[in-house]
């Protein structure tokens, strides 16, 4: 055993003693997955992992693919490259779970865990993990597969950048590589390899392999002061309002508008004053929390346009209602510039982080960097919310168009090879990362209450949707949020009139290209 990997996992032990020995528990998650037509996803683990006796499990309750048949591993390779995301130009979703020592950003933790995983690799197989980092993964992978360059043996673009690829027929069928990828095993993401898929082909999926789901999944952070000061009396705890099924978006306004008020001397209501709740124009999350779908799937596995419904159409206009009502909402993009940071979410993020904002949907990716500001210590996390309280449970947004989707291009010297390491990665992701970031870096140490472990574990991660609307954004249908709020106007109807033909069109285009794919 390595010094590093001895010294992750005495870490682990001391800060979370079931940690190691995961065995069907991961992050203390028991309540089931709500699901709806088989439109929600459970956390990154979900799947059948089985109890004791296990074929997923070895006898120290590690998770493995010993007992799952796999080939004898006879590849005359000694290094597997990734092709990864770095942090040039892109300074937020970067990849970090491929190789350690990237970034001196990166928590020690998962950085360990990261290292730990790759050594264990290394020491049984003899193949080393390298992260090929560039710009742009997708260019560089149509650059690649163009000219037959095969410089990495998988890829990991943004889902959204993959999308395109596997409709030009760049990318392997993963389910072609059943020998090599259980893609029914625990560190895959179950419901992403249901949703993500078109006429029966996965291109791309997640799972244990990558942590970036998590990363952009969305959320509702709180700032406890003001909460406990202005509602705790009335309303007991936030947690328990949650936990209650009581937390709704009527509520969030209602809660909004009583602390908004005017507090920097300065006729008019701008950045420095203090508000309900501080964001952009990106409010189709709140859309997708209420259960909705924009784009569905048949029973052959084809995309169909889901939204349109009389009563979708009715919440949509209610969201846009709400957030476009400037009484107790504040966009960044329609106030005056005063904020010192350089963009519209960094603003939001500003005013919120310096105890001006009672609530602040975010992504995850936001809370590492509230770090730095005054509201780290006194910080919560909450689902977002339903649409009423006869909804039958909370769902969460993910922008997956940023999650990382596990690929083999078809340039690719030995895609078996790739298939093989694939598996082994998630599987050894299982074991460690998810475990680095969701237990000790996430939970751990920025939601620093019992109260938030249990949103996240039962409330926000174990009911992500995937919606092909927000990863593929066919003719429109996603973006539609965005333009309606960014031109003051709650016609949904007439704005989907106007893209539907476009939405279908899009949708055929990519179906047709799936199926005549070899």
């Amino acid at each position: 055993m390595t010094k590093r990997l001895f010294a992750l996992l005495l870490g682990l032990l001391m800060l979370c003693p079931l940690l190691v020995a995961c065995g069907g528990d991961n992050g203390g998650t028991t309540s089931t997955p709500a699901t709806s037509g088989g439109t929600t996803s459970g956390d990154t683990t979900s799947g059948p992992e089985g109890g004791e006796g296990s074929i997923y499990l070895d006898d120290k309750d590690q998770y493995t693919v010993e007992n799952l048949g796999m080939p004898e591993f006879n590849f005359n390779k000694d290094t597997f490259t990734v092709c990864v995301t770095s942090n040039v130009k892109e300074t937020t979703y970067f990849s970090e779970e491929i190789a350690p020592d990237l970034y001196d950003t990166t928590d020690t933790v998962l950085n360990d865990a990261v290292a730990a995983r790759n050594d264990l690799i290394t020491e049984k197989y003899g193949v080393d993990i390298v992260a090929f980092q560039v710009d742009n993964v997708a260019s560089t992978v149509s650059q690649d597969t163009t000219s037959g360059v095969a410089t990495y043996d998988a890829a990991l673009p943004f889902m959204g950048q993959a999308a395109p690829l596997a409709q030009q027929n760049m990318l392997y069928d993963l389910k072609q590589f059943s020998d090599y990828i259980h893609l029914d095993a625990p560190w895959w993401d179950q419901d992403a390899n249901e949703n993500l898929s078109i006429a029966g082909k996965l291109y791309f999926t997640t799972g244990d392999i990558s942590i970036m789901q998590k990363i952009v999944s969305s959320a509702i952070l709180f700032n406890k002061n003001i909460y406990d000061e202005v509602f705790a009396e009335r309303y007991g705890s936030m947690y328990d309002v949650v936990r209650d099924g009581k937390w709704t978006l009527d509520l969030m306004v209602e809660m909004g508008k009583e602390v908004t008020y005017e507090s920097d001397d300065i006729a008019g209501m701008n950045f420095e004053d203090h508000w309900g709740m501080i964001g952009t124009n990106g409010i189709g999350g709140f859309f997708i929390a209420s259960g909705n779908k924009l784009i569905a799937k048949d029973q052959n596995d084809i995309p169909y346009l889901q939204f349109g419904s009389e009563a979708s159409i009715l919440y949509a206009q209610k969201v846009l209602e709400t957030f476009q009502d400037d009484g107790w909402f504040a966009n960044t993009q329609k106030l005056p510039a005063t904020w010192p940071e350089k963009n519209v979410w960094e603003g939001a993020m500003g005013a919120f982080g310096n105890d001006r904002t009672l609530f602040y949907p975010s992504a995850f990716s936001a809370v590492k960097k509230l770090r730095t500001y005054d509201v780290a210590g006194h910080m919560g996390i909450i689902p977002s919310p339903k649409a009423s309280v006869e909804q039958d449970t909370y769902y969460t947004s993910a922008n997956i168009y940023y999650a990382y989707g596990i690929c083999i291009p078809t340039n690719v010297e030995d895609p078996e090879f790739s298939a093989y390491m694939i598996e082994l990665m998630s599987c050894g992701g299982k074991n460690f990362i998810t475990p680095a970031y969701y237990e000790v870096t996430l939970k751990g140490r920025d939601a620093k209450d019992d109260d938030s472990e249990d949103m996240l574990d039962n409330y926000i991660f174990n009911n992500v949707v995937y919606d092909l609307g927000v990863l593929y954004d066919f003719g429109g249908i996603n973006s539609m949020f965005t333009s309606l709020m960014s031109s003051d106007s709650t016609n949904v109807a007439s704005h989907l009139e106007g893209i539907e033909g476009a939405i279908q069109d899009k949708i055929d285009e990519y179906v047709d290209a799936y199926e005549l794919n070899d």
